[in-house]
């Protein structure tokens, strides 16, 4: 007993001693730090700040050591994409011939079941549904014409906007052609920032109790398998928003080209447990510049925020222009953009529709018949091809290359920093990118990838678990 005391007083000397007044004086202001950080709003400065730095520093760390091995364990919670996923479709006037060209594509996918189409101009007799190969009917809604008749804009109707949106509606209704397609041409960005928050609290009062709802521009393409396999490892129960990231750290948001998901717990959040966030939400809209911000932004009041984890699984480009990074290699690749031209969204779903596993990255130049990443260890130069594509501030130019060879080892000397080069003959500069595209003709130039790190990256994947048994609905 004696031992026992005498031990306790020397640890207490010991930590006296070494808490000394200026380690005291850290810990007291550690200590209001985070007593200051839980009393401030969710969506205030401080709260965005360090969410934005531990977002840097994971993302530095899976660009480095890229892993997926949360793609390894059984999925705890297993989606049935017809069942479980509410779609909302965001058209306007001026891109309304996409609609019908994207959800034959989504029918062909497989992926056509609970879907709305909210759309910025009145809806005709002859319009109020659009119909897919088997009969179904999918409604389409002019959202901001319900907007103003459910009274969500009170106070707000002689805004230049609501202006602009019934001069839009007076001329399509007057069957004024010419005028109409210029003033959607002219507004359409603008009104586009008012089906956010409007077309989720339709869907989510016509479409109720789905586990997660899904919102799509007209020109997105979503590959069902891989946001299967991605959803099935998340919680639908949890308040939950995903998608690929843009913005500052005041108001990270998921790029609506991208595709965003947000979870049913998140819905039910906004919508029925703090309908004043949302009602706050609807004022804000015909002022708001980006509708996908303010999406988040309206999230981030409840607490809700941008789960950047998956963010290498969303894609903002068509598939020819899809930058294919390192350290996407091993995840799956969950939606295309940027198909509104011709019959780009066509020629993508007939792509994809007869897959019926996920996608991932790695697997997309091989799908588009591309050359497999090892035929580059032995024939590491491409002629009249460019797989670096479009160059940006992650690109690096390396003027005065006289040769192709120095292109090559320009890049292969760069290690994992460098996917794929590009060489232009006609003004000796080099091209390198930590990215590869699967490739484009492009006479002149000489182009490749770099072979023994893309083959290398592959080599680590792992192939995932099949999903568990879907649990079948009960009455």
């Amino acid at each position: 007993m004696g031992l026992r005391t005498e031990s306790a007083t020397n640890m207490r000397n010991f930590v006296t001693t070494r808490l000394s007044k200026f380690r005291l004086q850290i810990l007291a202001g550690v200590a209001v730090l985070f007593v200051v950080y839980l009393l401030t709003p969710y969506d205030s400065d401080v709260r965005s700040a360090l969410r934005f730095q531990k977002t840097i520093v994971a993302n530095y760390i899976q660009h480095k050591y890229p892993s997926d091995k949360w793609l390894l364990g059984a999925q705890k919670y297993p989606i049935d994409s017809l069942r479980d996923v509410g779609v909302v479709i965001k058209t306007g006037y001026g891109t309304r011939r996409r609609v019908p060209q994207m959800l034959n594509a989504y029918y062909k996918e497989e992926f056509a079941g609970d879907m709305v189409i909210v759309q910025d101009y009145p809806v005709a007799d002859n319009e109020k549904n659009y119909t897919l190969p088997d009969g179904k009917k999918v409604p389409a809604l002019d959202i901001i014409g319900w907007m103003l008749e459910k009274k969500l804009l009170a106070g707000k109707e002689n805004l230049e906007r609501i202006s602009k949106y019934k001069h839009l509606a007076e001329a399509i209704e007057g069957e004024e052609w010419f005028l109409s397609e210029e003033l959607s041409k002219e507004i359409g960005w603008e009104l586009d920032a008012m089906k956010f928050i409007s077309g989720l609290q339709y869907a989510w009062q016509t479409m109720p109790k789905k586990k997660w709802y899904l919102m799509v521009d007209d020109d997105t393409y979503v590959l069902k398998e891989s946001m299967s396999l991605l959803l099935g490892h998340l919680n639908y129960a949890k308040p939950q928003y995903l998608g690929n990231p843009v913005g500052d750290f005041k108001g990270r948001f998921a790029h609506g080209g991208s595709s965003a998901i947000i979870s049913g717990a998140a819905m039910k959040k906004l919508f029925e447990d703090y309908p004043q966030v949302a009602a706050a939400a609807h004022l804000e809209s015909p002022t708001a510049i980006y509708g996908d911000k303010l999406l988040s932004t309206t999230l981030m009041k409840l607490g809700i925020y941008l789960d950047e984890a998956y963010s290498r699984l969303f894609n903002g480009e068509n598939p020819h222009a899809t930058r294919i990074w390192g350290d996407r290699f091993c995840v799956p690749l969950v939606s295309f953009h940027a198909l509104g031209s011709g019959n780009a969204m066509e020629q993508t779903g007939d792509t994809f529709k007869a897959l019926k596993e996920p996608v991932f990255w790695r697997q997309l130049a091989k799908i588009y018949g591309a050359a497999e990443w090892d035929t580059y260890l032995k024939e590491p130069i491409r002629v009249n091809m460019n797989y670096v594509g479009r160059l940006d501030e992650h690109s690096t130019t390396i003027k005065n290359v006289n040769t192709v060879e120095d292109c090559l080892h320009n890049c292969q000397s760069r290690g994992g920093e460098c996917l794929a080069w590009t060489w232009s003959q006609s003004v000796k500069e080099c091209y390198v990118a930590p990215w590869a595209v699967i490739g484009e003709f492009q006479e002149g130039v000489f182009s490749g990838v770099n072979g023994p790190v893309a083959t290398k990256l592959a080599s680590h994947c792992h192939s995932p678990p099949a999903p568990a048994k879907i649990p079948i609905a009960t009455a």
